[in-house]
């Protein structure tokens, strides 16, 4: 069901309310009706049995913390929500994998190991850090904005382009890593 000339290909369904009616309410989706596939470039399709197939989906957890592998929001676009996928370990497992795919692609926080250095200057901190994927050096502006604590010692830290990193317990890091993180909170 896949029509190359338009972003999507629609099946008469019934209407879904707009979020900007007060009325609106979440659409909960059945994963035994979903399919995930990929495109030729590589993006990942959705097709809803017997309604439409969408050429290009946008994954996110709505819980990304506190529930990662549960409530997924599956859009059209960045601001068109499609629906929301209560449990997506119901899905086939060709289309379980597409989905964590996109998930990890989206979601990408490498775990920061260990903390050689970081180093103030004019308001950028540069940080020199150990992750489970390698030696990484970033910046960071304003770290009160950009370092979030989830309790009771989780760290997320977010850099100048937007990339995350993850200190799941700071009290688990080495003596000097340690110290880096106090010295700078």
């Amino acid at each position: 069901m896949q029509n190359k000339n338009s972003e999507e290909h629609k099946i008469p369904a019934e209407s879904t309310e707009s979020p900007e009616n007060s009325n609106f309410i979440p659409r909960y989706l059945d994963a035994s009706q979903l399919t995930f596939t990929r495109s030729p470039v590589g993006t990942a399709q959705l097709e809803i049995s017997d309604e439409v197939c969408h050429l290009r989906v946008i994954v996110r957890r709505l819980m990304p913390l506190s529930n990662p592998d549960k409530y997924i929001s599956l859009a059209a676009d960045e601001d068109a929500e499609i629906g929301i996928l209560k449990n997506p370990t119901d899905l086939a497992p060709e289309s379980l994998k597409i989905l964590n795919d996109e998930l990890d692609k989206r979601y990408f926080t490498p775990t920061i190991k260990k903390i050689f250095r970081v180093k103030e200057q004019f308001g950028i901190h540069e940080w020199e850090v150990q992750t489970e994927r390698g030696r990484v050096t970033f910046m960071v502006r304003g770290l009160n904005q950009n370092i979030k604590q989830v309790p009771p010692a989780r760290l997320f830290v977010t850099d100048v382009r937007g990339n995350r990193y993850d200190i799941p317990d700071y009290r688990e890091l080495d003596a000097k890593s340690f110290h880096q993180i106090q010295r700078h909170l």
